[in-house]
């Protein structure tokens, strides 16, 4: 840990984790949580009224957009760093986080130790990925240079593939959209677009590829 104390804002909407992790950075050395928000929308408040070095963050909010809210941050406040600690697969969102702006991607299960060096690294400037995602980064790298065309879930925008989360969630039209702050006849049209990209004929269809994407099917 380097000798000048990081300060870190938590923006979770699980107020135990939320609890639990400040309780646990607090207690190392150089560490210090200056803020503890529950929704991307008290980001730019906490972030004008604190200095904070780091904002390790979920990605997904009842009403909030994790990727917007990464974009919108470092727009605003291009010093900060961003580390996401989430539970959505990371062969699916890292690339995305780190295209919307953040600087590193780590899994909620990580150990403590795996966790501070992440946020050691992106204070640092580096990045901060498991290892696995550093090799599909590089994979992914490599297969852009040879050829432009994407395919299967690379398709999807974030909106569609935030659409595609909550539905393997278990989401209905009605809340995806309460969730989202859209109406439900935009949800359907991101619906059909899904469909259409990862040719699916139904929404059961829809449902089992978003399970299965998110890892819910055995």
């Amino acid at each position: 840990m380097s000798q000048k104390e990081i300060s870190v804002v938590l923006l979770d909407d699980h107020a135990i984790l939320r609890d639990g992790l400040e309780g646990v950075l607090q207690t190392m050395d150089g560490l210090d949580v200056v803020g503890s928000i529950g929704h991307p929308r008290e980001l730019s408040k906490c972030l004008d009224l604190i200095q904070a070095d780091v904002v390790l963050m979920g990605l997904v909010f009842d009403g909030g957009d994790g990727l917007r809210c990464i974009s919108d941050c470092m727009s605003a406040y291009p010093d900060k760093k961003i580390l996401v600690l989430s539970q959505l697969p990371e062969a699916i969102y890292a690339q995305r986080v780190l295209n919307a702006g953040a600087h590193g991607y780590l899994m909620k299960r990580v150990s403590l130790n795996v966790l501070l060096d992440g946020i050691c690294k992106v204070v640092a400037g580096e990045v901060a990925v498991s290892p696995v995602v550093a090799t599909q980064l590089l994979a992914h790298y490599t297969s852009r240079k040879k050829s432009s065309e994407r395919s299967g879930i690379d398709q999807l925008s974030d909106r569609e593939l935030h659409v595609l989360t909550l539905v393997g969630q278990g989401y209905t039209t009605a809340k995806v959209a309460s969730n989202m702050g859209i109406c439900k006849k935009t949800v359907d049209t991101f619906k059909e677009r899904i469909k259409v990209k990862l040719s699916l004929q139904n929404s059961t269809q829809l449902a089992q590829a978003a399970a299965q994407h998110l890892g819910r099917l055995q």
